[in-house]
């Protein structure tokens, strides 16, 4: 995987928030650096860029990379570059308008809204159900999702929809179908966005929302009065899609109760994924909606932190108001069917890699050497839970020292029974 979120090591104090907070067992390793002080590094085979250590980092120790600096520096040397834009950035840049005149100016030739690859999202999900009856489906607009998927659950790959996101649908759109053959850049609230796209190769640049904030801030550049709109804007359904259970509403929108959908998003989707994978067959629902993000896009990992969640439901309403009345249903009918009679489903669909990492197996003699390690050799002391290493559990602390991405130095229990 690309090295998307990294650490600084001199500003880390060991403090486990980002332990604590990561949803996976391995991404994360402790140990004592030269000075014997306590410090955290991410493992790149087991880390999914899920961007959730970030913000919780109180030291400004873990950051992200993106591609604004690289960007403006092709503009400037007359590189040809169009531009996709997720619509949360409608909530997110309250003067986005301006924002999209300083990007003609800088260069940029045009701009689409990410809303256009969201029908086409949901057209060629619906159109890959009716051709192929692949059910159960999981769907994969979430890269962390993916990145999840291919490193730890290769049994769920054949599950996956092999349907771009909707912002991979735009840029085969721009491509293919409006051809433009500029290099493409996204505009995005999502981290681990850059993962998507370099393995899809369908765009050259990925632009993350506080990256460009502090572009514009560093360059002391303040936005234009004109205001630009939208190239290419969106269409029908698409501004539902990127919300927390969009596909759930637009294909019951669209179908009724023909399926049976489940979502879930936030903290907990990888223990779903989990469980959806030990499942039996006749217990999956036919789509399983997730998202890595509990408010969906809309509040992405590379969102400002000080977005205001009232801010954020705002923006939720309006994008509902947008969706068309009962009475406008035939109009939607006849929208996807001109798609039909337009889009190739082929150009839509993507492939998934399975991506080999070291996954050990651990005995119960593992464990209790890991004990021995901590001095926890009765119940009490196994069970005291106090979660200051970033584990829930003694036992889970027991398990990443006999992973090794741990060290007994971690736990303060036995600091203190040493002092």
């Amino acid at each position: 995987m690309i090295e998307i979120v990294k650490t600084k090591a001199d500003l880390c104090t060991g403090c486990n928030r980002c332990v604590r907070e990561c949803p996976l067992e391995m991404a994360n390793v402790v140990y004592q650096d030269e000075n014997g002080k306590l410090k955290i590094k991410i493992d790149y085979d087991k880390c999914i860029a899920c961007g959730r250590c970030v913000p919780v980092c109180k030291h400004k120790a873990r950051y992200y990379t993106d591609d604004t600096e690289r960007f403006f520096d092709d503009l400037k040397n007359g590189v040809p570059i169009s531009l996709i834009v997720n619509p949360s950035t409608c909530s997110g840049f309250p003067s986005y308008k301006k924002l999209f005149t300083f990007f003609k100016k800088s260069g940029v030739n045009k701009i689409a809204n990410v809303s256009l690859g969201s029908d086409i999202c949901i057209w060629a999900h619906l159109k890959y159900l009716e051709e192929k009856k692949a059910l159960p489906m999981i769907t994969q607009i979430c890269p962390a999702v993916v990145s999840y998927c291919e490193i730890y659950h290769h049994d769920l790959l054949p599950h996956m929809s092999p349907v771009h996101g909707p912002m991979g649908c735009a840029s085969v759109y721009l491509k293919e179908y409006l051809g433009i053959g500029d290099n493409i850049a996204l505009l995005s609230p999502c981290i681990p966005r850059v993962n998507e796209f370099e393995n899809a190769k369908l765009a050259k640049y990925v632009l993350n929302y506080t990256k460009l904030q502090e572009y514009l801030v560093k360059n002391n550049i303040k936005l234009p009065q004109k205001e630009t709109d939208f190239d290419y804007s969106e269409t029908e359904l698409g501004s539902m899609c990127l919300i927390p259970g969009g596909v759930k509403e637009n294909v019951e929108y669209l179908f009724g109760n023909k399926f049976h959908i489940v979502k879930v998003e936030g903290h907990t989707v990888y223990k779903k994924l989990d469980e959806y994978a030990e499942a039996g067959k006749e217990l999956l629902p036919d789509i399983f909606d997730v998202l890595n993000c509990a408010e969906g896009c809309n509040m992405g990992s590379a969102c400002p932190v000080n977005r205001n969640l009232f801010e954020f439901e705002q923006s939720k309403k309006i994008s509902r108001m947008k969706m068309p009345e009962e009475r406008r249903k035939e109009h939607f009918e006849a929208t996807y069917k001109k798609y039909n009679d337009k889009f190739k489903l082929s150009k839509f669909l993507r492939k998934y890699r399975s991506v080999k990492s070291a996954l050990p197996k651990l005995t119960d003699k593992d464990i209790n050497k890991a004990f021995k390690l901590l001095g926890k050799t009765t119940y009490e002391n196994q069970n005291i839970d106090c979660g200051s290493c970033g584990s829930e559990t003694c036992l889970a602390m027991a398990r990443k020292i006999a992973l090794g991405i741990s060290i007994p130095f971690n736990c303060i229990a036995k600091e203190k029974e040493d002092v």
